[in-house]
C-alpha cells in the first residue's frame, strides 16, 4: 500500500502554504473593488446625464430611480429581497414628481415669484447663501 508522500503530486502553482502571503487573493481582491468602483463611477455618470436629460419631463426623478433598482437587480441577487422595497422606492419617486408638477405656491415650478433681491423662493437656494447646511 503506497503512502500519500509516494503519489509525487506537486503543489498547483497557485497554491500557498500556511502562514504565506497569498498575493494572488489580493490582487483579485484589488481588482474586483476597482471593478466595482469604475462601475459606479459609470454609473453615476450615467445617472447624471439621465436626470439632466429628463429634467422637464414628468418622470425627472422616477426616470434615474427605475435605472438605479435595474443596476441594483442586474448586480446582486436580489431574490431575498421583499418586491415592496422597490415598489416603495419608484412610488416615493412618482411622488416627488407628481407634487413637482402640482404644487401651488411660490415654490411651485415656474412661478415667476421672485423675492426683491431676485431669488427665487427656492429655500435650497436660501441655504447655500446664508452657509447653513
Amino acid at each position: 500500500m503506497a503512502s500519500e508522500s509516494e503519489l509525487g503530486h506537486a503543489a498547483p502553482s497557485w497554491f500557498s502554504a500556511p502562514g504565506e502571503t497569498d498575493f494572488l487573493a489580493w490582487v483579485t481582491a484589488v481588482l474586483i473593488i476597482l471593478a466595482l468602483f469604475g462601475l459606479i463611477t459609470l454609473y453615476a455618470a450615467f445617472d447624471r446625464w439621465a436626470e439632466h436629460k429628463s429634467s422637464g419631463t414628468p418622470l425627472a426623478k422616477t426616470i434615474p430611480t427605475l435605472l438605479t433598482i435595474a443596476l441594483l437587480y442586474e448586480i446582486f441577487p436580489l431574490d431575498h429581497v421583499s418586491a415592496l422595497l422597490p415598489l416603495s422606492a419608484i412610488l416615493i419617486a412618482l411622488a416627488a414628481d407628481w407634487s413637482r408638477f402640482h404644487l401651488v405656491g411660490p415654490l411651485a415650478p415656474g412661478n415667476a415669484a421672485t423675492q426683491s433681491d431676485g431669488r427665487t423662493g427656492d429655500p435650497t437656494e436660501a441655504e447655500g447663501e446664508s452657509g447653513h447646511a
